[in-house]
């Protein structure tokens, strides 16, 4: 009988977040904290999220795959000595010089196993020259490894159990677990800074294909789990695919299921949908990626987001919006006006990412010809969420990072927290669900109904932490808006509030002294090759 290779899938090592040869302290392993609610403080869920390209892979190799998630140094190089056939990793950009480490410890500790390099790191201009690679997978992964190992790249797609751990809420410890489904890859938009797009060759690459694929993936979780709350990942654009959106909703009314998640859809996708039609198929969560009032994308043509993020509201689905800065057509004169627009739509959160061109991309090619790809500049600093690595005429690499400070806060302080916002529409969206005649958004209200007393605690807590008077009146806002939808803050709600004003006013003051890093946990999981998902 033919032995079964043996595969081992790992990440980047941990810490992350600090300043060393490896990392900045700006590389937070968090897409809450260190993008959405950036500059928010205790107002920042802490959430941490496993790398769910790993799990898809080992759940859907026939062969012995191991799955090393956020390993410490020494447990990867013990890991590694046990001999692998192959050793695959998946990073980041920011994180070429761990993986580049972590290739040589390879060679000198399992001299036996060949290299696979994936994700976003994978797509750096001559990446097997600079490190000890044998093979780098550009795209979707899981036909890569089965062609590499010999098997067919044909396969009927079985989905890991994966999902994102939520560690803090206001400061509060909390440790529950949002199950989540990869029901697609990459987008097929082709917008030209965009590097997940190009990463899978401008394709949606389809591993749910159905609504009723993605519905019984839903109820399997949802009796696993016992939930109706998760997230949908992976798919940069799920309501693209109209179709397979649209019997999902159908099914969801049908078997009046009440479930819940967080999404990613384009403007031109959503508007073929009535709100209420999103609502009805589950959404609750929305990326929308708003890019720029001066510089049109075609998935953007023609959207008006100030009234599609109202619209979506009404129905209970908290938009995050995102728009870039520094693009060629931004100037000192009108890129206020730009984070001004982006904020009189007033979305649940926002994301303000510098222009970044990733190799692979036509951005990059582009300021590559033009020579402003700026020489120099660490791996480690090529993100979004400080200075750019690119040159740009009107800005200097200081001033772009002050703008971007400065339009995180200002959203932040003029809107309010993020959390606060997002109970604001959940509650908009209750007011419509309550009356709605769709069995599934009635259900939902009265799931609301029983959350009502710790959404209004949250509130009085969010106002009692603000740091000065013109946050608290921005939340007391919010809140009094509230209180017109569903009624006064009763006195246990207020008690509720106090004890957890004490908590987040411990945990504020605990990140004063310690700083607010929170590393990943390092997981382990073993998908043998006859795995079989527990159901």
């Amino acid at each position: 009988m033919k032995k079964q290779p043996r595969l081992l899938l790992t990440g980047a090592f941990k810490p992350f977040a600090i300043d060393n040869i490896y990392s900045r302290k700006e590389s937070i392993p968090e897409l809450f904290h260190n993008q959405i609610t950036h500059f928010q403080g205790i107002y920042s869920p802490r959430i941490h999220y496993p790398t769910y390209g790993l799990h898809l892979i080992g759940a859907n190799v026939p062969a012995d795959v191991t799955v090393l998630d956020f390993p410490t140094w020494p447990r990867f190089i013990a890991e590694i000595k046990k001999g692998y056939d192959y050793v695959g990793i998946g990073s980041i950009i920011p994180n070429f010089y761990k993986v580049k480490r972590m290739t040589e410890a390879i060679r000198e500790y399992a001299p036996q196993s060949k290299i696979i390099i994936g994700g976003f790191v994978a797509m750096l201009p001559d990446l097997e020259k600079t490190v000890e690679a044998d093979h780098v997978c550009i795209g979707e992964g899981i036909r890569f490894v089965r062609e590499l190992l010999g098997f067919s790249p044909d396969f009927d797609f079985v989905h890991p159990d994966v999902g994102n751990r939520t560690l803090q809420v206001l400061g509060i410890p909390t440790n529950s677990y949002l199950p989540c489904l990869v029901t697609a890859l990459g987008c097929n938009r082709g917008c030209d800074f965009c590097s997940t797009t190009h990463f899978f060759g401008q394709k949606h690459h389809m591993l749910l294909d159905t609504g009723e694929d993605v519905f019984k993936e839903m109820v399997r979780l949802e009796r696993r789990h016992r939930t109706v709350a998760m997230g949908l990942v992976g798919d940069d654009n799920f309501t693209a695919h109209v179709k397979r959106a649209k019997e999902l909703r159908d099914l969801m009314v049908k078997h009046e299921k009440p479930y819940s998640y967080g999404t990613f859809g384009s403007a031109d996708a959503l508007l073929r949908f009535d709100p209420k039609e999103i609502a009805e198929m589950g959404v609750d969560t929305l990326w929308i990626g708003r890019e720029s009032k001066f510089q049109t994308y075609a998935k953007n043509a023609g959207a008006d987001m100030k009234t599609l993020v109202d619209e979506l509201g009404r129905w209970g689905v908290r938009v995050i919006l995102s728009s870039i800065l520094l693009l060629d057509c931004h100037t000192p004169e009108n890129i206020w006006e730009e984070i001004d627009d982006h904020i009189a739509a007033r979305p649940a959160f926002s994301q303000f990412a510098h222009l970044s061109p990733v190799p692979g991309t036509p951005l990059y090619e582009r300021l590559n010809r033009e020579n402003r790809i700026l020489e120099g500049i660490p791996y480690e600093e090529c993100h979004a969420f400080k200075q750019p690595w690119f040159f740009h005429p009107r800005f200097s690499l200081h001033q772009a990072e002050q703008i971007q400070r400065a339009a995180y806060l200002k959203e932040f302080h003029e809107l309010g927290p993020g959390l606060a916002r997002l109970i604001h529409t959940t509650f908009r969206g209750y007011l419509s669900f309550k009356g709605s005649g769709s069995a599934p958004l009635e259900k939902r209200a009265r799931l609301i109904e029983k959350r009502m007393w710790f959404y209004k605690s949250a509130l009085y807590d969010m106002e009692l932490l603000a740091p000065d008077e013109k946050l608290r009146a921005v939340v007391r806002d919010i809140r009094k808006d509230v209180e017109l939808m569903v009624g006064r803050l009763t006195a246990f709600e207020k008690s509720v509030a106090m004890a957890a004003f004490s908590m987040g006013t411990a945990r504020k003051g605990a990140t004063a002294l310690f700083g607010d890093v929170i590393q990943p946990k390092t997981t382990y999981h073993h998908y043998p090759a006859d795995w079989k998902r527990a159901e």
